[in-house]
């Protein structure tokens, strides 16, 4: 495994050109360094030749000064001039050059001893005694000198020739390598980008069948790979274009024929339609989309906690009956609600799976698939589509027909709450109703049932002018009721009559007033915005129901309606009767017509109604009833 991965490591470009590199610059470094040595050696030779050079001439000058003519201290300077000079021999960078190839360098120690021991008492010895006759020691010593210059300077000529040769193989090897670099990117470059471009020129060409194979290194290796795999797709496209047209043409008319099937379908569910009729035209358009042999529909009847066949379409008679005879309970089918997919049922799969749903005889289906009605994650119910063969639906159907399930669920519930909402505006104009009838004919029976009684009581007494008043009423009253009684018929006094409001405040207590011989004191106050319609009409309602229950029920003799405009609107009836037991209106708050109407006329403008007792400083007992307009409602 190692080796394996070695080897490919080995055969990359990438490595082989940094090792090329790496070796071209060790060689091209190690080459120069040895260079620049030899060079200094060279020039370490040349100094100690021209100081070995000059000792012969140091010691000749020695001999002449030897004469009493030169001063002493001449002398003594020129010996230790002499004496530093002979320090060449111990530097280690010269002891290579003083002596010849295969000599002992010991050698070079014997000039410094015979100096020390001969040369030099001879010297001096010479100074003393004024002999200036030539001595063979210090020729001898001499002769030796220039024979060790020779040795350097044949030395320092064989240096010198090295470093020739190896300029002379530096220049070589400098015009070798850059042929072997070419050689090297010949063949590890640009023959394979070479044959690479023939193929790609015979592709370009037509030629799909052009291949290309590339050697070397792992980088060629793999474009080479990569090419021929592009080429064999790119054949491959060619080759099968019009089959894979085909395929294509055949899943876009398929997605096309999905749409404007889900298109249909929710055009028909978007109509209005009842949920029986729903259920039917679903049906039937699931027959005309689809290649199945039967399908069904059930919903869930969460009161009798069971699930019933709604509509069904090419069922046998007797499937048909067994479906409709026996509801399906909601707990056997509770895997339909709690899979998130689709359920596939055949006939070979284990009888306890839904039972309910399975087929009565064998022969007649092989293959079910339940689907669910969901209005989000609110079951409605679902529908079973039959097969009379082993089918497997794709995916795409399985989405189809879940969207045609959803969007069911949304029509059921749809058309469900609208039936709630007309039951509802139903039960509210029945109750506009019986607001209307209680608030406007109801107050003027009352009303006339109080004048009859006057006219009994002046008919007995003979009050001639008791009677003509009360009768006089009576009239009034009976106008009032046919005009209330048209008004209803209209628009059940959802509007003002064309008085203003002030108007409309006053004719209310002015029929108090006359109903019950009391006087009601008015306050009105603040010049805030102005109510609406619907706000006038419902507070004036307020009022009347309010006035009424005084007349009724406190036994007052004094009334004050106080009417109070600013940011928040109030409206104040306060009376000084018997007051209101608030245990007992506790008790009777959802018996009490009165009280529930003035609150439900609040509701719909956005205020708020409050019993109260009467404050003391205005009447020491009574009932006071607050309507509050808040300015957010106004």
């Amino acid at each position: 495994m190692k080796h394996s991965a070695l080897k490919d490591f080995s055969k990359r470009l990438s490595t082989r050109l940094l090792a090329l590199t790496a070796l071209w610059v060790t060689f091209i470094v190690l080459t120069i360094g040895y260079t620049m040595a030899l060079s200094w050696r060279i020039e370490d030779a040349a100094r100690t030749q021209s100081t070995v050079g000059q000792l012969p001439g140091q010691i000749y000058r020695l001999v002449i000064m030897v004469d009493k003519r030169y001063p002493q201290v001449n002398f003594d300077a020129e010996m230790e001039v002499f004496e530093e000079a002979l320090g060449i021999f111990e530097h280690p960078s010269a002891r290579s050059f003083l002596t010849a190839p295969g000599h002992d360098p010991a050698e070079l120690d014997s000039f410094k001893r015979e100096w020390r021991s001969m040369v030099r008492p001879l010297l001096e010895s010479m100074r003393s005694q004024h002999l200036f006759t030539q001595q063979p020691e210090i020729e001898s010593y001499v002769r030796r000198l220039s024979m060790l210059q020779t040795t350097i300077t044949e030395n320092r000529a064989h240096f010198l020739t090295v470093q020739r040769r190896l300029q002379i193989f530096l220049v070589s090897a400098a015009v070798g390598s850059l042929f072997v670099i070419m050689w090297l990117l010949l063949v590890w470059v640009i023959r394979p980008t070479e044959r690479l471009g023939q193929a790609m020129d015979k592709v370009m060409q037509g030629k799909l069948n052009a291949r290309v194979e590339l050697h070397g290194s792992t980088e060629f290796e793999a474009i080479g790979r990569g090419f021929n795999r592009m080429v064999g797709r790119l054949q491959d496209l060619v080759e099968n274009l019009e089959a894979k047209v085909k395929e294509k043409t055949e899943a876009v008319e398929l997605q096309n024929r999905n749409l404007s099937q889900l298109y249909e379908m929710t055009t028909f569910l978007g109509q209005q339609h009842t949920v029986d009729e729903l259920c039917e035209g679903f049906t039937s358009k699931l027959m005309s989309f689809t290649q199945n042999d039967g399908c069904s529909v059930y919903l869930i009847d969460r009161r009798r906690k069971r699930v019933e066949l709604v509509a069904s379409a090419d069922l046998p008679a007797d499937v048909f009956a067994a479906l409709t005879v026996n509801p399906i309970a909601i707990d056997s089918v509770e895997s339909v609600f709690k899979s998130d997919m689709p359920l596939r049922i055949t006939v070979d799969m284990p009888q306890d799976f839904l039972p309910e749903l399975r087929f009565q005889d064998a022969s007649t289906y092989k293959t079910a698939y339940v689907f669910h009605i969901r209005n989000g994650i609110k079951d409605i119910g679902f529908f079973v589509i039959y097969f009379r063969a082993f089918v497997k639906l794709p995916t795409q159907t399985y989405r189809l027909y879940e969207n045609f399930g959803t969007h069911l669920g949304v029509a059921i519930d749809n058309v469900r709450l609208i039936e709630r909402d007309q039951q509802y505006a139903v039960i509210q104009e029945r109750t506009l109703m019986a607001q209307g009838l209680h608030d406007s004919i109801a107050q003027s029976l009352s009303f006339l049932n109080l004048q009859v009684q006057l006219l009994e009581t002046g008919l007995h007494n003979k009050d001639e002018s008791l009677v003509a008043d009360t009768v006089a009423l009576i009239k009034t009253g009976v106008m009032e009721c046919y005009e209330d009684v048209r008004e209803l018929l209209l628009n059940f006094r959802e509007r003002l009559h064309k008085e203003s409001f002030s108007e409309g405040i006053a004719t209310v207590i002015d029929r108090f007033e006359a109903q019950t011989k009391l006087k009601v004191r008015l306050v009105m106050s603040g010049s805030g915005a102005e109510l609406t319609d619907k706000q006038k009409l419902q507070v004036i309602f307020i009022m009347q129901e309010a006035l009424a229950n005084v007349r009724k029920h406190s036994r007052a003799t004094l009334v004050q309606v106080v009417i109070r405009n600013f940011e928040d609107f109030e409206l104040i009836v306060s009376d000084n009767g018997i007051g209101i037991d608030e245990k007992i209106l506790k008790a009777r708050s959802k018996r009490h017509v009165g009280l529930n109407i003035m609150r439900e006329r609040a509701s719909r403008i956005g205020a708020r109604v409050a019993i109260e007792t009467v404050d003391p400083a205005l009447y020491p007992s009574g009932t006071t009833v607050r309507l509050t307009i808040p300015a957010e409602s106004r």
